[in-house]
């Protein structure tokens, strides 16, 4: 089993047993914005398991209508993890209005402190193997688990301020305020999804300087390569790269044909560069 698919499935179980503590806490105490919270962890528990079955087909080997394989896959299941979030944050919004505000018991706050450093501890595994692998699925989420960790704190806060709407009336509708912030939270995160995931369907080029400068580091090692110009294109955990080299002129066509096919052949067996597809133009001159 890869590292991704386990990853994955820790994450799976993790968010599973929030998300039930985090509903049946809700439900008990009849605290609205645990309640939110509770769905947005089960969001992100289904979200998960969408993600493994997008991870599984994005890793498919090429076919002969798919030559550049499945890696884009990756933004499709991302995508639908952007609409979800997208219609449960409006959810959370509308059904705050409906909530009674109560005044929990402090000891709440065991619970929520319980699973917010579960869902730590999920987070830096998740961040720390998707960085590493270069996981487009695994940084997704990471950035929704975010999300997660903050509605929790806020749920905290929401807890100690019910304990003054005695005294303070206007503190009664903390729990209403704090369940449309985490609606709004997870509105925030279904648009960045949205965005970021619709521009890499569509062909987006890697901005990331580290992961351009791996390439630019190794073609340096080559002195037969005189100047060039290259696009690294996004495919989901892996790349296509573009490049358009100049060469020195005193090789012959053998000679360059023969560097282009070792130049393909090292490029791909280059674990860090994770390309799998290379396209190479040869040029007299990149200024004209």
């Amino acid at each position: 089993m890869k590292t991704e698919t386990k990853v994955l499935i820790y994450s799976i179980v993790n968010n599973l047993i929030i998300a039930i503590i985090k509903f049946v806490g809700g439900l008990f105490y009849n605290l609205g914005s645990l309640i939110a919270d509770g769905l947005h962890t089960f969001s992100d528990f289904i979200t998960d398991v969408v993600c493994l079955i997008g991870s599984k087909i994005s890793k498919k080997r090429p076919t002969k209508y798919h030559p550049f394989g499945f890696g884009k896959v990756e933004y499709l299941t991302n995508l639908f993890v952007g609409v979800m979030l997208l219609l449960l944050g409006l959810y959370i919004i509308i059904s705050s209005f409906f909530k009674e505000s109560v005044i929990p018991p402090l000891s709440i706050i065991y619970l929520l402190v319980l699973v917010f450093i579960l869902k730590l501890i999920a987070i830096l595994i998740m961040h720390k193997v998707g960085k590493k692998i270069n996981s487009g699925v695994l940084i997704t989420s990471v950035e929704e688990s975010k999300a997660d960790l903050y509605s929790t704190i806020g749920v905290i806060i929401i807890t100690i301020l019910l304990q003054f709407s005695n005294k303070v009336s206007i503190l009664k509708y903390a729990d209403v305020v704090g369940s449309i912030l985490i609606g709004l939270i997870v509105l925030k995160t279904s648009f960045e999804i949205l965005i970021d995931n619709s521009l890499s369907l569509i062909g987006e080029t890697e901005e990331d300087e580290q992961i351009n400068n791996n390439v630019k580091e190794f073609l340096k090692e080559y002195d037969k390569i005189e100047g060039y110009e290259m696009f690294l294109i996004k495919y989901g955990s892996y790349y296509k790269l573009q490049l358009t080299l100049e060469l020195n002129p005193k090789l012959t066509l053998r000679q360059v044909t023969n560097f282009i096919t070792k130049l393909k052949k090292e490029i791909k067996s280059h674990k860090m560069l994770k390309i799998k597809y290379i396209t190479i133009y040869v040029t007299d001159n990149l200024n004209e």
